[in-house]
């Protein structure tokens, strides 16, 4: 989501992974809060303005080229460059992140065996990128099918799956992957069990299928056992667990088929959590709904919702982002966060925030 600021360390884009943040910023620059995959070397330029101080404040992505492109994973993040190739960095445990040479990446490094990537998505142990022909590539474990394409490795490196069309957005969940193609058709694959693929069953799949939607899809979420998708005339539907709530109904326990979300006005992007779900409205505001036991939902408790809720005080808001168990939202001048703050995701202090609280100034 780019932002219309001219200063050069205005952020273009805000992402969330398991336990850590990143912002790329308008300069090519990454930085990032957290744990592993958030950069983790801390920058001594003044240029950075963090409102709160080290350990907290932001630590600047030792990158060897500029990027365009970020994804957040859970200790794994991935970037693009300017000449379309894929860079990794933070615990590449087992090279799941693609570089079979290297555990941990403090400095990113290139996937030699991935060029023309456009756009890209981070998992737990899922990876994908899409390149400039809308081929879509996956890698990581593939359990259940969660590559979507025939492979007799478990932890496979990156490879085409051969079945899908063009293909121009992807989203991970805990064991599946979805993939929205440049037509509006939407695709699953892999773990089934809560009826996350949308595919009016509960039975895992491993190459895609396709889903029957009544609307047309302009962009997709997963958590990690539902998922959302926004319409083109700005409606939300969930499908898949909602044992807390996360479809955003109170009245099921879980669905294989797609439900709409009761909103109050067009919403215009869409975010999800482990077990929670976030909309930005046209108008600039925030709902959530979900489990909130880390006070994930930004509404001061730790209470879970499962209709809608407004979140207080965040306003004029250009784009969210969620983690596991954390969140985060830009306006034109910061970044905000709240939720679980463990390892400093959203740089405050305290291990949990409550309700929103700014933790990156620029502009």
């Amino acid at each position: 989501m780019n932002t219309s600021a001219s200063n050069s360390h205005a952020v273009n884009l805000l992402c969330c992974g398991g336990d850590h943040t990143l912002a790329l910023l308008a300069n090519g620059k990454v930085v990032g809060w957290g744990g592993d995959g958030s950069g983790r070397v801390a920058s001594d330029s003044p240029e950075y303005c963090s409102t709160f101080k080290a350990p907290a404040s932001a630590v600047e992505v030792r990158l060897l080229q500029p990027l365009v492109a970020v994804t957040a994973g859970y200790g794994v993040s991935l970037g693009i460059t300017a000449r379309n190739e894929v860079a990794v960095w933070g615990a590449n445990a087992a090279g799941i992140g693609g570089r079979r040479d290297a555990i941990a990446l403090a400095t990113p490094q290139l996937l030699t065996d991935l060029t023309g990537a456009h756009a890209i998505v981070a998992g737990e142990f899922l990876f994908g990128a899409i390149d400039t022909a809308g081929t879509v590539r996956t890698w990581g474990f593939n359990s259940e099918g969660a590559l979507g394409r025939p492979t007799a490795e478990i932890n496979a490196g990156p490879g085409i799956i051969p079945a899908l069309p063009p293909t121009s957005q992807l989203a991970v969940g805990k064991g599946y992957m979805l993939a929205l193609t440049r037509d509006g058709a939407l695709y699953a694959w892999g773990n089934n069990a809560a009826g996350q693929l949308g595919l009016g069953h509960l039975k895992s799949v491993a190459t895609p299928a396709p889903l029957r939607l009544p609307d047309k899809i302009r962009a997709i979420a997963a958590g990690a056992t539902h998922t959302t998708a926004l319409t083109t005339e700005g409606k939300v539907l969930t499908w898949g667990s909602n044992h807390h709530g996360q479809l955003g109904h109170a009245n099921v326990a879980y669905t294989a088929s797609p439900v709409t979300v009761a909103l109050p006005e067009a919403v215009q992007s869409i975010a999800a959590g482990m077990h929670f779900s976030l909309a930005l409205t046209a108008s600039g505001k925030v709902y959530a709904w979900g489990w909130n036991g880390q006070g994930q939902l930004g509404l001061n408790d730790l209470a879970d919702r499962r209709v809608a809720t407004r979140i207080p005080g965040l306003d004029r808001v250009r784009a969210i982002a969620a983690g596991e168990t954390h969140a985060a939202a830009m306006t034109a001048t910061a970044l905000i966060g709240w939720g679980n703050n463990a390892s400093g995701q959203i740089g405050a202090a305290t291990r949990q925030q409550l309700q929103p609280a700014p933790f990156f100034a620029f502009g």
